[in-house]
Order: C-alpha cells, then sequence, then structure tokens
C-alpha cells in the first residue's frame, strides 16, 4: 500500500488509515500551502509519487532521514532534495525547505511498515 501526504491539511494516512496530523512541509506563509508548492526553499513539496529511501543519519536533518525519489510523471517546478526528516531542535516548526518534517515515531512507522511509495495530494 501507499503513505499519503495531504497539503493544507498536513495529513499523513498509510492504508487508508489516518497516522498523524502533526507534520508539514514548508516554511513561513508557504508551510503546507499548495500555491506554494513550487516556490523553491520555501513551498511544500510537489503534489505527485515518491519512493521512500532508507533511513540514515544526515548532519543537518539528524538520524532516521528518508530521501524521497520523484516517480516518472511528478513534476517538481525546478525543485529537487525532498526527504522525510525530523523537526529542528533550535526552531522547532521552521525545519522544512519543502521537505516532510514528522516526528522520530512516525518516521520509523513508515519505515518498518515495508511500504516504499508516498503519495502527496491536494488536499
Amino acid at each position: 500500500m501507499v503513505w499519503i501526504y495531504k497539503h493544507e491539511r498536513h495529513l499523513l494516512y498509510h492504508n487508508h488509515k489516518y497516522i498523524t496530523d502533526t507534520g508539514y512541509s514548508g516554511k513561513g506563509e508557504h508551510k503546507d500551502r499548495h500555491s506554494s508548492q513550487y516556490v523553491r526553499d520555501k513551498g511544500p513539496i510537489p503534489v505527485g509519487l515518491y519512493e521512500i529511501t532508507a533511513p540514515f543519519p544526515h548532519p543537518k536533518t539528524g538520524r532516521h532521514s528518508m530521501r524521497l525519489n520523484p516517480v516518472a510523471g511528478t513534476s517538481l517546478g525546478g525543485r529537487d532534495g525532498f526527504m522525510i526528516h525530523g523537526d529542528s531542535m533550535r526552531e522547532p516548526g521552521n525545519a522544512s525547505n519543502g521537505c516532510i518534517v514528522l516526528r522520530l515515531p512516525f518516521r520509523e512507522q513508515i519505515w518498518n511498515s515495508g511500504d516504499r511509495m508516498l503519495r502527496v495530494e491536494h488536499p
């Protein structure tokens, strides 16, 4: 099955089951705003289908970060480098330049599910 992240409502689902609404994507006034999905380094991750890769420790985004590789047909509007990662300890709520930010238990749940696809939707 596929994981689903819904823009603007910042909802995460798996197998059509609600998981959490505590995540976010994007920064400032562009956070989770669908109309900002192509605003580089500020808007949320663009709508589309992504492959979730194995978690790794990233020097900036921390442990259990997972890269999101766009599947053919997903329009990124010239953007790249999307991941799922944790929040900033110093500035909570400001860790995303477009990545999906989730707490560690949800990141672990995503990887442990065995499902490797994420669909970003609007709304």
